[in-house]
C-alpha cells in the first residue's frame, strides 16, 4: 500500500526547495503545476521504502528521493511535447505544453533536471555517498538511461517489433530510472553488495510497470488513467499488450510481479515496507 505521510512528506520536501528559486514566473509556475499534478510518488517512495527496511534514517535519502521525482517529472514533460508522444493529458490534466506553451514546457523540464542535481546534493550524506549518487543520476537518467530508452522509443515508431526489441526499450525508458531510487538507498546505507540484486528488481519492476501501461492504454479510459486512451495506437508504436495481446500481457506482468516479489524476500531485510509498495503496485488498476 502507498504510505500517505511519506507521500507528503516529499511533496512538501519538493516544493520547499523549489521554492528557493528567484525567478518566479512562467518556467516556475510551469515546473511547479508538472510537480504537483497528481503523481504517486512511486521512485522516490522506492527508495524510502527500502531505507526504512534497512532501519536507516529517510532522511538522509530524502532530497536524493525528490532529486529523482524532479528527473522522472521533468522526462513527463518533455515525453507529452508534440515532437515526441504529443499528449494532450497527463494524469486527467492538460499537459504542461497545453496549458502553457512549448517552450515553456521545454524550459520547465529543463529546469526540473537541473534543479534535481542541487538538490540531491545532502550536507547529511558523506562527499563520496554523494558523488556515487550523483553518478548513478547521471547514468541512469542520461544517454547510457532513460534518454536512450526515449531515442529508442521514437526510432521504432511505426515498425513491427519483436519482443526483444520492447523489453529493451522498456528496460532503458523505465526499468533504469525505477532501479535507480533502490540502488541510491543502498549506496546511503551503505550496503552496495545489494546492488546487484536491487538492479534486477528495478529492471523487472520497470517492465511489470510499462507492461501494466501498455495494457492500460488499451483499455482504459481518460477517467481512469488520466490520459487519452489509444495513445500507443495513435503514435504507431508497438507496445507488449499490442505484440502479445491484452490477455498475455497481464499474464506475464502478473509473473513479473511475482518473481519480484521472491526476489525481495531473498534479500531478508528486516521490515516490509518495499514488500508491500510493490504488491500496490502490482494491484494497480491505472
Amino acid at each position: 500500500m502507498i504510505d500517505v505521510q511519506l507521500q507528503k512528506l516529499i511533496t512538501d520536501n519538493i516544493n520547499d526547495n523549489l521554492a528557493n528559486i528567484d525567478a518566479k514566473d512562467d518556467v516556475y509556475q510551469a515546473l511547479s503545476y508538472a510537480i504537483n499534478n497528481g503523481g504517486k510518488r512511486i521512485r522516490p517512495l522506492l527508495l524510502l521504502s527500502l531505507l526504512n527496511d534497512l532501519h536507516i534514517d529517510i532522511n538522509k535519502g530524502l532530497n536524493v528521493a525528490c532529486a529523482i521525482e524532479m528527473i522522472h517529472t521533468y522526462s513527463l514533460i518533455h515525453d507529452d511535447l508534440p515532437a515526441m508522444d504529443d499528449d494532450d493529458y497527463r494524469r486527467g490534466k492538460l499537459t504542461v505544453h497545453k496549458k502553457f506553451n512549448e517552450a515553456i514546457a521545454i524550459l520547465a523540464g529543463d529546469a526540473l533536471l537541473t534543479e534535481a542535481f542541487k538538490v540531491s546534493i545532502d550536507p547529511l550524506l558523506t562527499d563520496k555517498q554523494n558523488i556515487k549518487i550523483i553518478k548513478e543520476l547521471t547514468h541512469l537518467s542520461g544517454i547510457n538511461g532513460m534518454i536512450y530508452g526515449q531515442e529508442l522509443d521514437l526510432r521504432y515508431e511505426g515498425q513491427d517489433l519483436n519482443e526483444e526489441q520492447i523489453i529493451d526499450i522498456h528496460n532503458y525508458k523505465t526499468g533504469k530510472m525505477i532501479s535507480l531510487p533502490l540502488i541510491c538507498a543502498a549506496i546511503i546505507a551503505d550496503r552496495e553488495e545489494l546492488i546487484p540484486n536491487l538492479r534486477d528488481v528495478g529492471s523487472k519492476l520497470g517492465l511489470a510497470f510499462q507492461i501494466q501501461d501498455d495494457v492500460f492504454d488499451i483499455s482504459g479510459s481518460l477517467i481512469q488513467t488520466g490520459k487519452t486512451q489509444g495513445s500507443d495506437l495513435k503514435n504507431n508504436k508497438m507496445t507488449y499488450a499490442i505484440l502479445k495481446g491484452e490477455e498475455e500481457a497481464i499474464k506475464t506482468y502478473q509473473e513479473l510481479f511475482n518473481d519480484i516479489m521472491m526476489k525481495i524476500k531473498s534479500l531478508n531485510l528486516k521490515d516490509n515496507h518495499l514488500l508491500s509498495l510493490v504488491d500496490f503496485i502490482s494491484n494497480r488498476t491505472f
